[in-house]
């Protein structure tokens, strides 16, 4: 089976950019068709993120003593990623059930690509959305990474990490009531083994991920548009 490099992955993605950038008509009408297909329950997202070396448990206070956000610890790994998503279920406006794809990219001390699938969980009402439209979401899915870098295996917790992992990246969005399918995203991109969580021998995670404890995660920031 010949193997894929991440250059190669990132070049394909650029020509499809400049494809597009270079058809301005073409992606008009592209966009237009999915927006006919989604009927505003899509939405695409981009996002850019730096490493952050806090672990979950601690961020949430889970099992772990809280972190505050002013006292995450970060080093000099970069992530730009991109999704799309469709919204699944809705009740009222209140919680949501949406699918997910994502792919990205590591910069900085790591280089590896990334796709992912997951499943989020959003909470919708909050009682300030008439002055701030504010969601919450969890997430549960796959997460493949193209490659095991050292420090994945050193945070493993089984000296050998697993290219594929969960994918759990909580995130919370603001919108203006004035513009709401325009959102600014905070996420914790965030790939680990769940053993964290759930036990090194659950028989799911660790099947699925190797018995492994911990992977790479990003703070991140972005923009998602909605059509």
């Amino acid at each position: 089976m010949t193997r894929v490099s991440g250059p190669k992955i990132q070049f394909c993605l650029l020509a499809i950019l400049l494809a597009f950038w270079s058809r301005p008509a073409a992606a008009q009408e592209l966009w237009k068709s999915l927006g006919d297909l989604c009927d505003g329950r899509c939405a695409a997202t981009i996002f850019a993120g730096v490493q952050n070396e806090t672990s979950q448990a601690r961020m949430f206070g889970a099992k772990a003593e809280f972190t505050p956000p002013w006292e995450y610890q970060f080093s000099n790994g970069y992530f730009l990623g991109g999704t799309l998503s469709r919204e699944l279920w809705d009740l009222n406006g209140i919680v949501a059930i949406e699918a997910e794809l994502g792919l990205g990219q590591r910069f900085g001390t790591l280089h590896e690509t990334e796709v992912w699938g997951a499943a989020y969980l959003r909470w919708k009402y909050f009682p300030w959305n008439n002055y701030l439209r504010t969601t919450v979401a969890v997430s549960t899915g796959v997460n493949y990474a193209s490659g095991l870098p050292d420090y994945e295996i050193g945070h493993s917790g089984n000296g050998r990490g697993s290219k594929a992992l969960h994918y759990f990246s909580p995130e919370i969005t603001f919108a203006l009531p004035s513009n709401p399918d325009t959102e600014l995203v905070i996420r914790n991109h965030h790939r680990s083994g769940g053993a964290e969580w759930w036990g090194a021998e659950h028989p799911i995670y660790g099947t699925l991920f190797r018995n492994t404890y911990g992977g790479v995660q990003y703070l991140s920031v972005g923009l998602r548009q909605r059509f």
